[in-house]
């Protein structure tokens, strides 16, 4: 399963999602738990971008960017690579909709 794969699953489950009732409070934003740049690469990788491609466009190694993918997993508590960037993209959606428009992640 590829970070693109996961980011078209998103956007489906995004799209056929029903709207929470007014009484309801969105739920945390676990975003807060990693760095900026932990966010910054996170969310590269939700607009489909391999590592190679995000190290380039931030003037890193791409061994740089494979440790922020690795620690942001950990701090998110995800399963994996795949599960850490569907994550990032539903909580953008909840807690960043304006981000998560611009890249596409909702309508």
């Amino acid at each position: 399963m590829t970070a693109h794969f996961a980011l078209h699953s998103t956007r489906d489950l995004l799209r056929r999602a029903r709207p929470l009732p007014s009484t309801l409070e969105p739920t945390e934003n676990i975003l807060d738990g990693v760095t900026p740049r932990q966010l910054e690469i996170m969310m590269k990788l939700c607009e489909g971008k391999v590592n190679k491609q995000i190290a380039y466009e931030l003037g890193v190694t791409t061994a740089t960017v494979k440790a922020h993918i690795r620690f942001a997993i950990k701090r998110l508590g995800a399963k994996n690579r795949v599960h850490a960037v569907a994550m990032v993209a539903a909580n953008a959606a909840l807690h960043r909709p304006q981000q998560a428009a611009e890249m596409g992640l909702c309508a």
